[in-house]
């Protein structure tokens, strides 16, 4: 059995410097610390020092895993694989030691410490064999990850068993905690009360909290719980020594002793707002911060429960009763981010990282791919409150200088988000970085940022270079810097109609299309192709058709390339899933990508009046009348009539078919209703804009859709975050707002677009979009909440 002087050693060892490198001079972080700070070989090194170690081989399977899940290169999931299972035998045995009745691990039984990490192991596991790409190996994953879900669920009973209430408050969760931790590391004092009994957990659930509690607030927003504050107001200053009977040492003990990390938390207490899932962060400071073993347990339960229980939240209702199949119980989405902001909240812990990790991703995710908040200034507190606790710790971090650079693109600056991705390259270039499987995390967000800046060779060098990081989908990467390219081809020909285009900029560009076929045979997920190449190959055979079509009626001459007849291309195409194409671009780009498609025949059909209709979720505004054959597909089958309602000249036109149309009028209508947020004194004319334009997509026939499912169930999602928009909108509503009973009937029409989205049978990318169904859902919920409509 391993002392727990010796548990503690490895977890310090493990997971950060001694102590001295912590409280003085510049910080050199060691070994989980070193890779979060992009020092992977250092780390690597440190934590194979003790291989018997279970901490340390758990450290090294996470950083193994981070390697694979960046790279996917084999030998760095062999390396994952190995590393976890090792660390979970060794665990396991740990676990299966019988220690004397009443041991302890800090404030809880000895050995949950190595429970912990043996569902650390088990979770790394599942996770890689997901990564793997194998039938086989994909059925072991359910079972790991059902095997660390029943792990964690027992872990969790014993931190929290009460559990935690989707209303409950952090305040009411983290007093529960400290109360705990003082019942159990505070000599029982003789009196009446304590003789009366009650059990190991008897404090979880009161209301009373310990005066040495009820004096400390906890800021969220600090940067970490060690650092500097002052005494309390109203607070005597003898509260901060050792109460009578207590384990807590005075204020001048060592740096690691509780009093040290009590008299150190922040007092300031940050208000809480009005509605959204982030809001209410205030809460006292966690008593536990200078007990390492107490940390690593109380983190680590917060952080597996509320993972488990933040992607069951998420996942739609049939999956939802799919996976109860497997053992997996639902959970809700409140006590999940709740269970998240506890591990976040416990200081420099290592579970505490990766649930910060996860808390930013989940806010961003919300901003990015929700297309309409509740309370977007909520989120936006919350993720910036979050990033700051650990972005300060690990200046070199890839992770943590990519959230930066998120929080930046959420917030609608992305020249800042740019400057702070192409520094962090620019610096990794000149100094040296060991973990280079992490910059294709930052030039996969840069070229996005470039995109939304309409930026097409920039685009184009970034989404090549990611062939050379890792080896997710090539396809993918070249088709949109192919496509981006293209784009740039047809913004020189509005530009400068009488010349011709820059030669080096053809020869690219089919150097990259000639690329593709043959990379879109390589990947495979499950026997399947990915839902991105699947998507591109069927709009390559479009493309290719098209040419036929122009060459035969001499539009161009037989050699000519296919990137002379695509007008609408990968890049915007996969950028309005990616959410990139509109969403929180800025101005500039979003009148360079308006301009550019209003520039193919036939001309949108715009609005007459900007003044603002009643909407329906069954507009007829475009003529929907069925249609012999498919006027979409390949081969283009369309009639002369169905050519002619939609204002095609086969001859001249640029868009030849009714789908390539609704695809235009799709990306139109998602520009102008993201070009409304930065120009308020035309927003009632750009709503009304991309409203009539994505009605006009809805309205549409199945024989104009033809292959082109997905334009009607995107634009179908777009028109309710349209209609969502209209209501926050004072320039449409008036200034005082909508009232409960409007606001009302705007809900419901919403739902009813949302509810054609998903009755719509299948089509491109139908599992990103019903995602983000059910996020737009959740939101309309908490503003219904809010409203008391709910």
């Amino acid at each position: 059995m391993t002392s727990k002087e010796t548990v503690v050693a490895q977890i310090e060892d493990a997971t950060r410097g001694p102590a001295d490198e912590l409280t003085s001079g510049p910080p050199t972080w060691h070994r989980f610390d070193a890779l979060l700070d992009n020092r992977l070989v250092e780390s690597l090194e440190l934590l194979r020092a003790q291989p018997e170690s279970p901490f340390h081989l758990v450290g090294l399977g996470i950083a193994a895993f981070l390697k694979a899940i960046l790279s996917r290169e084999d030998a760095e999931l062999r390396e994952a694989t190995e590393t976890l299972l090792k660390a979970e035998t060794v665990a396991t045995a740990e676990v299966n030691v019988k220690r004397p009745k009443g041991d302890k691990t800090g404030a809880y039984p000895a050995g949950i410490e190595y429970k912990l990490l043996q569902a650390d192991a088990v979770l790394g596991q599942a996770l890689t064999a997901v990564l793997s790409e194998s039938y086989v190996e994909f059925a072991k994953a359910v079972w790991k990850l059902n095997k660390a879900y029943k792990i964690l669920a027992s872990i969790q009973k014993t931190v929290f068993p009460g559990g935690i209430a989707e209303d409950e408050s952090l305040d009411s969760v983290f007093r529960k905690l400290n109360e705990h931790y003082l019942a159990a590391t505070t000599a029982p004092a003789p009196s009446a009360e304590s003789s009366s009994g009650g059990g190991f957990f008897s404090s979880w659930g009161r209301k009373r909290a310990p005066a040495v509690a009820a004096s400390l607030r906890h800021s969220s927003s600090s940067s970490a719980l060690g650092g500097s504050a002052a005494q309390a107001p109203g607070t005597p200053s003898s509260a901060s020594a050792s109460a009578p009977g207590s384990h807590l040492p005075s204020e001048n003990a060592s740096t690691t002793d509780l009093a040290a990390g009590v008299a150190k938390a922040s007092l300031a207490a940050t208000p809480a707002g009005t509605e959204g899932a982030g809001d209410n962060d205030d809460h006292p400071a966690p008593l536990w911060a200078g007990d390492r073993l107490t940390t690593t347990v109380i983190s680590g339960a917060a952080l597996g429960s509320g993972m488990f229980g933040l992607i069951f939240s998420m996942m739609p209702p049939r999956m939802v009763k799919l996976i109860s199949w497997f053992g997996f119980a639902g959970s809700s989405k409140q006590a999940a981010l709740k269970l998240l902001a506890v591990s976040a909240a416990t200081g420099d812990d290592v579970h505490g990282y990766f649930a910060s990790l996860a808390l930013v991703t989940f806010y961003g995710f919300i901003l990015l791919m929700s297309g309409w908040q509740s309370s977007e200034q909520t989120y936006l507190r919350t993720l910036a409150r979050t990033l700051g606790r650990v972005s300060s710790r690990f200046p070199n971090g890839t992770l943590w200088v990519l959230n930066r650079a998120k929080l930046a693109r959420y917030e609608r600056d992305p020249d800042a988000a740019v400057k702070i991705i192409t520094e962090a390259l620019a610096k990794e270039k000149k100094e040296g970085n060991s973990f280079r499987e992490a910059d294709s995390l930052l030039v996969f967000e840069l070229g996005w940022l470039y995109l939304s800046q309409a930026k097409w060779v920039e685009v184009a060098d970034s989404f090549e270079r990611m062939c050379d990081l890792n080896n997710w989908s090539h396809a993918t990467y070249i088709a949109i810097a192919a496509g981006a390219l293209i784009d740039g081809l047809n913004a020189h020909r509005l530009s400068s109609p009488s010349s011709p285009p820059p030669p080096e900029l053809v020869t690219r560009t089919q150097a990259l299309l000639d690329r593709l076929p043959g990379l879109c045979l390589q990947k495979r997920v499950f026997g399947e192709k990915p839902v991105t190449e699947t998507f591109i190959v069927r709009r390559a055979e479009a493309h290719r058709v098209k040419r036929e079509r122009w060459v035969q009626r001499g539009r161009i001459a037989p050699d000519a390339g296919v990137w002379d007849v695509v007008r609408l291309t990968n890049a915007m195409e996969l950028g309005l899933f990616w959410a990139t194409v509109g969403g929180r671009s800025p101005p500039s780009g979003i009148h360079a990508q308006i301009a550019l498609l209003s520039s193919f025949t036939p001309a949108p059909r715009l609005p007459t009046s900007s003044s603002l209709r009643p909407a329906s979720p069954a507009p007829s505004r475009t003529p929907s009348t069925q249609s012999a054959g498919s006027g979409s597909g390949p081969g283009s089958g369309a009639s002369s009539a169905q050519l002619a309602k939609w204002g095609i000249d086969p001859a001249t036109s640029d868009l030849d078919t009714p789908g390539e149309v609704l695809i235009r009028d799709l990306l139109l209508g998602v520009l102008y209703a993201a070009l409304a947020h930065h120009e308020p004194a035309a927003t009632p004319s750009h709503l009304v804009t991309a409203a009539h334009l994505l009605d006009g997509v809805l309205a549409a026939s199945d024989a104009d859709v033809g292959d082109e499912r997905w334009t009607k169930a995107f634009a179908g999602w777009h028109r309710a975050v349209v209609e969502l928009k209209m209501g926050d909108a004072p320039e449409c509503v008036g200034e005082g707002g909508e009232g409960k009973e409007a606001w009302a009937r705007r809900a419901k029409r919403v739902d009813e677009w949302l509810n054609g989205v998903l009755g719509l049978g299948e089509f491109d990318m139908r599992t990103r979009l019903e995602s983000r169904v059910l996020m737009l859902r959740e939101e309309v919920g908490m503003r219904k909440a809010r409203l008391g409509l709910a």
